[in-house]
């Protein structure tokens, strides 16, 4: 009784090892043709296209925005895919500090500079590995959250 029990658990993991590659392969073209549509995965439609306040262009030179919350000259089109991840990292440090004292056109600017991150990301993302593009999309969510967050406690104080 205990051997064709023992057979059948021994074929079902024969056949889940051998699915395991085909698996794997469609996880990973999902990922990337979700990450190519340049949607938040979970996220709100409009949370990862740009406003058309931000005019969708990118700035020639320095970023004047994210000069101010980094401290440094920035220029958004020359920014490298190996550093796009620390800048992403930074960026999210100083709205987590800062995201109480802003005002409403603080998160509009903050808003504006992240499209403009993104669009750069969006150009040389297939430079990055996965684990570095995963985090790009993570502080992605968590800036949408935390300005989401900001809206939803000025409406309740109104």
């Amino acid at each position: 009784m205990i051997k064709p029990v023992f057979n059948i658990r021994c074929a079902a993991a024969a056949m889940l090892l051998a699915a395991l590659p085909l698996v794997a392969s469609a996880q990973k073209s999902a990922q990337d043709s979700l990450l190519r549509a340049g949607d938040l995965v979970g996220g709100r439609p409009h949370a990862s296209v740009p406003r058309p306040a931000a005019s969708g262009r990118l700035v020639a030179t320095g970023d004047p925005t994210l000069a101010r919350l980094l401290h440094e000259s920035i220029d958004v089109n020359k920014v490298p895919a190996s550093q796009l991840v620390d800048l992403y990292s930074r960026f999210m440090e100083v709205t987590r500090e800062q995201r109480r004292q802003w005002t409403a056109k603080d998160w509009d600017e903050a808003s504006d500079a992240l499209t403009r991150l993104n669009a750069r990301y969006e150009t040389v993302r297939l430079e990055l590995p996965l684990d570095d593009r995963l985090t790009v999309r993570s502080c992605q969510g968590e800036f949408r959250t935390l300005q989401g967050a900001r809206r939803i406690k000025d409406r309740v104080n109104e």
